[in-house]
């Protein structure tokens, strides 16, 4: 109710979530995502599994975006990207 679940330094490949009462569910793979982040809206039928790059700035954080949790850096002419998969079962 309050706001997002947020793993950080997320060491996981995938995560699967699966009914309690049919036999379905989904599995969501990914890899080089630091952080995984889990949430719904209120009172919502629904919850998202989200992995994530980057995170929202803390209450005490400065501001400045080079210090901001999570930034990717990259240098000019390089390219940087990540790529996640659902499988439905």
């Amino acid at each position: 109710y309050n706001d997002a679940l947020v793993l950080k330094d997320n060491k996981l490949k995938k995560i699967t979530l699966k009914s309690g009462v049919q036999p379905y569910g989904l599995t969501i793979s990914f890899e080089g995502f630091p952080f995984f982040g889990i949430w719904a809206a209120r009172d919502a039928n629904f919850v998202c599994l989200e992995p994530w790059c980057g995170i929202a700035d803390s209450v005490t954080h400065d501001q400045l975006l080079e210090k901001k949790e999570g930034i990717q850096k990259i240098q000019p002419g390089e390219s940087w990207s990540r790529h996640w998969s659902v499988e439905l079962f």
